[in-house]
């Protein structure tokens, strides 16, 4: 029997640590707050605005969000010594994501009581240590150059070298890109000859910032083979696979930037390389993207087009489901589903047909382009076209589900739309990193049709 004075004692302690967890709330960001009250609030105060930049669909805001900014530690710190602001980019936040050109999430932004950047990172790394990035902020609010000050000055410091040594190591600091830092200060530094033991090194260490058609890649094909002969062991791999890495940066650069003088660039490299892409990738997609930065769009069209139709004509249906089940045959051997997560996946794609799934991919995503600037009857017929097509290689396939939703959804059926996008985002498997984008184009369908 507990008696009443150890009832007493339990409700206490269980009161306290209710209590304590009710405290441990982590970063107090204040919703109530506009900007511009923000800013008045940071200047009368002496603080800093930490801001956190993200969107409904960014799947890493959401990880900080659950994680380093629920913890008690950075809490207090953060509340402490920071007016805490959280701004969805896409909504309340846009004007103000749109001053400080903000175009990746999560972006995590510290700025002064006169609204000048003073410190910033993009993506989840900096939530490894809050209170570290925190105490950077501090610092930098009282260094010679901030963020602000830096992107000031850069136009007019391009002979600057010291400058410029400063710039690009201080955006690598900041977490954003330094190589076009690292590209001006290549075309004027007088520290180390090109062919150098040190500049090798320096390109090897800095590779992540650099680009095709840029000085660093000029310096690194004029002396590829030297190279060579200086390297060892893991250096002679990495300059080895220099070119595969600098040019994949390259194609996703053109892509998420969308720009088509970047991509003529990638394609002139493709050539020259012989470079092997990734996934789907050939001279021909390439093509169709310099097309679509370009906005020629009848271009792109034709292109698509052909593209598709020469998948098409490969083979038979019913020679690719044999093959398929051959090869189904073959590695289903000895392996049964249960055993990991990555298996079952495997097993499923060759049960589905491995050379069906490539070619369903292919065109899904040929597609998905192509239904973004098509007009007109003869081209939702061409597209119905591609998409009966894929359901004969697979029927009910997840990306040509998604793919059939939003041309539902273009020609004014909603319900149908919905419902088959919801039933393309249950089949995808754990693999597609950026589900949760697809889940927010559905809510945006059910948003508007209600």
């Amino acid at each position: 029997m507990i008696n009443a004075k150890n009832k007493i004692v339990t409700v206490l302690l269980l009161c306290v640590l209710f209590a304590g967890q009710a405290l441990a709330q982590g970063i107090d960001f204040n919703h109530n707050l506009t900007f511009e009250e923000a800013l008045a609030q940071a200047k009368a105060q002496d603080k800093l605005i930490f801001i956190d930049f993200h969107t409904e669909w960014c799947g890493p805001c959401k990880k900080l969000a659950a994680g380093p900014f629920k913890e008690q530690a950075n809490g207090d710190f953060y509340n402490q010594n920071f007016i805490n602001l959280k701004l969805d980019a896409e909504k309340e936040g846009k004007e103000t994501a749109a001053r400080y050109r903000v175009n990746a999430y999560p972006t995590l932004l510290f700025v002064n009581g006169d609204g000048d950047i003073v410190h910033m990172g993009v993506g989840v790394t900096k939530g490894q240590d809050m209170i570290g990035f925190g105490k950077e902020a501090m610092n930098a609010a009282t260094a010679k150059y901030s963020w602000e000050k830096l992107q000031a000055m850069y136009p007019n410091k391009q002979d600057d070298e010291a400058f410029l040594k400063l710039y690009f190591q201080k955006m690598k600091e900041f977490g954003t890109d330094a190589s076009e830092g690292i590209d001006a200060w290549l075309k004027v530094q007088t520290e180390m000859e090109d062919s150098s033991e040190e500049m090798m090194q320096f390109l090897l260490k800095n590779q992540g910032n650099v680009y095709c058609g840029t000085r660093a890649e000029e310096i690194f094909n004029a002396n590829y083979d030297h190279y060579l002969t200086l390297a060892s062991g893991t250096q002679k791999i990495n300059v080895e696979r220099f070119r595969q890495g600098m040019f994949a940066r390259t194609v996703k650069k053109a892509k998420r930037s969308e720009s088509a003088s970047l991509m003529q660039v990638v394609i002139d490299r493709y050539q020259q390389y012989g470079i092997k892409p990734r996934g789907n990738e050939n001279l021909q997609t390439f093509q169709m993207d310099y097309y679509r930065f370009s906005k020629d769009y009848d271009a792109f069209k034709q292109l698509a087009e052909n593209y598709v139709d020469s998948l098409m004509g490969l083979e038979s249906v019913a020679k690719i489901h044999q093959q398929d089940a051959e090869s189904y045959e073959w590695y289903s051997k000895g392996k049964e589903k249960g055993k990991d997560a990555y298996t079952d996946l495997m097993l499923q794609k060759y049960k589905e047909g491995l050379t069906a799934n490539k070619l369903v991919d292919a065109i899904a995503e040929v597609g998905q382009n192509y239904l973004a600037v098509m007009e007109g009857k003869k081209e939702t017929k061409t597209l119905n076209k591609w998409i009966d097509y894929c359901y004969e290689l697979i029927p009910g396939q997840y990306w040509v589900d998604n793919l059939k939703a939003d041309l539902l959804y273009k020609e004014g059926k909603t319900k149908e739309a919905i419902a088959l996008k919801g039933t393309a985002i249950e089949k995808m498997p754990f693999t597609v990193k950026k589900k949760v984008n697809f889940q927010h184009e559905l809510d945006v369908m059910v948003q508007n049709e209600n």
